[in-house]
């Protein structure tokens, strides 16, 4: 087949994922396998391969994966066994994309394409949650994926865009589209339940101001003193973030007593694997063990289990807890040598901050294997790896 025909394909296709990406899980699964195959067919399989050999990133996520299929084999078939693996089978799809290069045209359309998609989402979740229209009745569900997921896209779509506004040439109908999509994607982020994309947000729209204005301190002033003000505006005036926050706040400032309380789901999850980790901090208990191990300690974890929670939600605590410390130091390993590769292309400070938030909003959730959010971290891997700078 024509490699010219090929690149043409994989460029169109990669991005129509950037637009799907918020919308539609099932079209994002085929095109993310079309694209990982085209990249397959297109050869070249020598150069690729020392490529991946040669980033010690690619080395720690291969290892990771490789280290869940040897749990696999040496502890056996658990209740999550093939429900992990499916996640983290993902993660083959990255050394794939990474060995492969995408030109500044096609990296360009396809993060404009996400942004364009994000405003979409964005829209239909206000609607959704001032009951404009009712297309999920169910309050976890957030336009069209889970509230948690949706605020950690918002948290990666508006720091894209707020540095995009600031550092990049836009003209035309960029610039103004950038425009619109800022103030949309904000009222959206601080309508929902989600705190770790809210909380990850404002982190690091810091972060991005430091960097922006590290040598405008009066700006770099005023920037900081408009994100504080921002914060509190939103606190006092969002009943949602208020809410939630004042609830997280409380819990935390009787966190002796909510030891005694089944509504704490979160604590006693976090808790209990803490307890679970200290047991068998060396080895863990297998690839998709912790329903198995977690349910039977007393009827509370049960309870919660019964209600399918599948981790601690917290990335760190589940890997810990299921593979080991071995498994723990390549997770973060995964990450830190990604920040270092990145940090050192030109521009570098702004890339890192994709690494930078799933470290942070790991302590939540299990985000790092949850499909939405692991399918974004590839594109944004693929976005920061290739992106070309360029200063306004």
């Amino acid at each position: 087949m024509n490699n010219s025909l090929l690149q043409d394909t994989r460029k169109y296709l990669f991005i129509l994922l950037g637009f799907s990406l918020p919308l539609s899980i099932a079209i994002t699964n085929i095109l993310i396998v079309l694209i990982s195959f085209i990249c397959i067919v297109e050869g070249d399989f020598s150069e690729k391969w020392n490529k991946i050999c040669s980033s010690k990133w690619m080395i720690s996520l291969l290892l990771l994966l490789v280290l869940y299929l040897l749990y696999f084999l040496i502890f056996g078939v658990c209740t999550d066994t093939f429900w992990i693996l499916k996640r983290v089978s993902l993660l083959l799809i990255l050394p794939i994309l990474y060995s492969t290069i995408f030109s500044v045209d096609t990296i360009k359309k396809s993060a404009f394409s996400f942004l364009s998609s994000m405003f979409v989402s964005s829209v239909v979740a206000i609607a959704e949650n001032f009951e404009i229209i009712s297309i999920n009745p169910n309050w976890t569900v957030s336009a069209f994926m889970k509230y948690t997921d949706h605020n950690t896209f918002l948290a990666s779509a508006l720091i894209l865009s707020i540095y995009s506004f600031f550092r990049l040439k836009l003209e035309g109908k960029f610039k103004i589209s950038i425009q619109l999509f800022i103030p949309v994607y904000l009222f959206s982020l601080f309508s929902e339940g989600g705190k770790a994309g809210q909380i990850v947000f404002i982190v690091l729209l810091i972060f991005l101001f430091i960097y922006l204005f590290r040598t405008k301190i009066k700006v770099l002033f005023i920037s900081f003193l408009g994100v504080f003000l921002f914060s509190y505006l939103v606190y006092n005036n969002s009943e949602m973030v208020k809410t939630r926050f004042d609830y997280a706040i409380k819990s935390y400032k009787n966190i002796e007593n909510e030891k005694k309380s089944s509504s704490n789901t979160r604590y006693i999850l976090g808790a209990e694997t803490i307890i679970l980790i200290k047991q068998n901090p060396v080895f863990g208990y297998g690839a998709g063990s912790f329903t198995d191990v977690f349910g039977p300690i007393n009827s509370e974890t049960e309870k919660i289990v019964r209600h399918k929670h599948k981790t601690p939600h917290n990335n760190y605590l589940y890997v810990w807890m299921e593979l080991g410390i071995l498994g723990l130091i390549l997770l973060l390993s995964i990450f830190y040598f990604q920040i270092r590769e990145l940090y050192r292309l030109k521009d570098g400070f702004p890339r890192v901050l994709l690494p930078l938030m799933y470290l942070i909003i790991m302590f939540a959730d299990s985000y790092f294997f949850s499909h939405n959010t692991l399918i974004l971290y590839l594109f944004l891997s693929v976005i920061t790896t290739n992106y070309q700078y360029k200063s306004a």
